[in-house]
């Protein structure tokens, strides 16, 4: 796919934002259609990302992730820039995006990118004149994304967050209350209501880093590890967005409350199973979705899908390795030991169970995801 192509597509998907800017996270709809506004937009970062997967070369990746950034994470060379952007879709590309900065924020923390974003910011925060409409908006889309997802930033992400906090504040500190820079009295004029729109952004953000600080330590007193917990729910995310069976998820869901009940060692036992059980239904949930979206036939499929099953058709369709298949049927030999044929167990054995599943789970729905993209590339 070449660069005009791609610069073109873009264009296309993004020309209805313009008319119509969607509002990140919003819980309900504002169109009357009964369709929450967060399912709207992210069908546009879908599109981006799946646009993204369909190109070919990585100079072609290079350069689509320029465009999503352009003047917002990395600018393009202006030399390069004239010369790739002269045609009029991609001048239309790049006025888009220029305009709806916070779309391009949203692929970048969607695609776990997120150091790019925070980065980028950091490195633009200077003075007085970082106080424009693009950086709040991008600001706007970090603060959404935390409220709503804060398990996609791990702890470090969270120092860089707080970090751009003080760096805008200083900022703000610097412009009297006329919108003037203290320190160069003959700079240009910040908006009054550019101030006012990010400091109380900023105070926002700060509200929402506290509390998200607030619940991962509360969870570390309790002996839950805050990594642990980010990946549990990130893994909850990916079940939900590859459309698994609700009571799989909501299996996942409970399984601190399984851990943190107090009861007896017998009872342990049982949570231990129940770790088993979501671990073996993942395994069948990831063959049928393996199954229906590339038509490979599921050999002496029972229906029930059970690890032996699950584990013959991964080693069929060339899915896995022998040192996963090792990995994969360990785990489950543990877990059976310690709970399923066992009649007591140790709290801190159903901990480690929990903490094992929630990784090897998210290893295969990464595997499955590149499986099922690299399947959809050769076909196309």
């Amino acid at each position: 796919m070449q660069e005009e192509e791609i610069a073109e597509k873009i264009g296309y998907i993004l020309e209805p934002i313009s008319k119509s800017p969607p509002l990140f996270y919003s819980p309900k709809s504002t169109d009357g259609s009964g369709r929450g506004v967060r399912e709207f937009s992210n069908e546009y970062v879908e599109l981006l990302l799946q646009l993204e997967s369909k190109i070919n070369t990585d100079t072609g990746k290079d350069f689509f992730w320029q465009i999503i950034g352009f003047n917002f994470i990395w600018p393009i060379p202006k030399v390069a820039g004239t010369y790739f952007l002269s045609s009029v879709p991609k001048r239309k590309a790049r006025e888009l995006i220029r305009q709806h900065c916070d779309v391009a924020a949203m692929v970048y923390l969607k695609s776990d990118r997120i150091d790019e974003v925070l980065n980028g910011l950091l490195q633009r925060i200077k003075d007085y004149s970082s106080i424009n409409e693009q950086n709040i908006n991008i600001i706007s889309c970090i603060h959404k994304v935390v409220f709503n997802e804060p398990y996609l930033f791990s702890d470090d992400h969270l120092k860089k967050i707080e970090a751009i906090v003080g760096k805008f504040k200083e900022c703000i500190n610097k412009v009297d209350l006329r919108g003037k820079s203290f320190t160069f009295p003959s700079a240009p004029t910040r908006s009054f209501t550019l101030i006012t729109m990010l400091d109380k952004l900023l105070s926002d953000l700060t509200g929402v880093l506290a509390k998200i600080r607030f619940e991962r330590t509360k969870q570390e007193l309790r002996g839950v590890s805050s990594q642990i917990n980010q990946d549990k729910k990130y893994l909850i995310h990916r079940y939900q967005e590859l459309k698994l069976s609700e009571d799989l998820i909501e299996a996942l869901e409970r399984i601190d409350i399984e851990i943190e009940e107090t009861g007896s060692k017998f009872e342990f036992s049982k949570s231990i199973a129940f770790v088993r059980n979501i671990y073996e239904e993942s395994l069948r949930e990831f063959t049928i979705k393996i199954h229906d979206t590339t038509g490979k036939p599921i050999p002496q499929w029972t229906g029930k899908g059970t690890m032996g099953e699950a584990m013959s058709y991964f080693r069929h369709i060339k899915f896995i390795s022998d040192k996963e298949e090792r990995l994969l049927t360990g785990f489950s030999a543990l877990i059976s030991d310690t709970g399923s044929h066992s009649l007591t167990s140790e709290k801190y054995e159903v901990r480690i169970a929990k903490n094992i599943l929630v990784e090897i789970c998210s290893y295969l729905i990464d595997k499955v995801d590149n499986f099922l993209k690299n399947y959809s590339q050769t076909r196309s």
